[in-house]
């Protein structure tokens, strides 16, 4: 009986989180315009020192400051796969923010701490964030020490629906049969 009101729940959150308008393929991406302003206004925050535009079908990466002494090493392989784990949350449309606090080792220039400063509310695109940035290295393009050993990358994560409501629903059933056992 447990089992079938938690379902019942689920699937009522599911459905009103789902009660967004079908975008039809011919409409212009509504998130367009908000992503090229994040990703050119970069004056906000005199820490920060990247950006990062995450959507199930790319992956951009901009540096705001501090490009004569820190730079990200390439990763287009890694990239590619946080950009491919998205697809599984492209339920909604919807654009999160978050902000982590990210502290350096001074000899090496590798990842010591990783802080979320400000957090996207999704708990699983939270965790698919820091999981991304801990996989980033960093150089020096003078050759000398990577500086500034703390700051920060925003993220912005851009979800859409690509499912229609019926096999979104279709999906949740089957995910409970599963762990049900039927």
């Amino acid at each position: 009986m447990k089992r079938i009101v938690l379902g019942a729940l689920a699937c009522g959150v599911l459905l009103s989180g789902c009660a967004t308008v079908e975008k039809n393929e011919k409409d212009a991406d509504p998130f367009k315009a908000e992503n090229e302003k994040f990703l050119s206004d970069t004056s906000q925050n005199k820490d920060e020192v990247f950006r990062v535009l995450v959507q199930s079908d790319g992956y951009t990466v901009v540096q705001s400051s501090s490009g004569e002494t820190i730079a990200r090493s390439p990763d287009p392989s890694g990239d590619k796969f946080i950009s491919e784990e998205l697809i599984r949350y492209d339920k909604i449309n919807e654009a999160r923010e978050a902000i982590l606090s990210i502290s350096l080792y001074p000899d090496t220039g590798r990842i010591m701490k990783v802080r979320p400063k400000r957090l996207a509310a999704l708990r699983e695109i939270d965790e698919l964030l820091v999981e991304d940035i801990q996989r980033w290295n960093f150089i020096s393009p003078a050759k000398k020490s990577v500086s500034p050993l703390r700051f920060d990358v925003r993220y912005r994560v851009v979800l859409r629906k690509k499912q229609s409501d019926e096999e979104i629903i279709k999906e949740v059933r089957d995910k409970m049969k599963e762990k049900s056992g039927q």
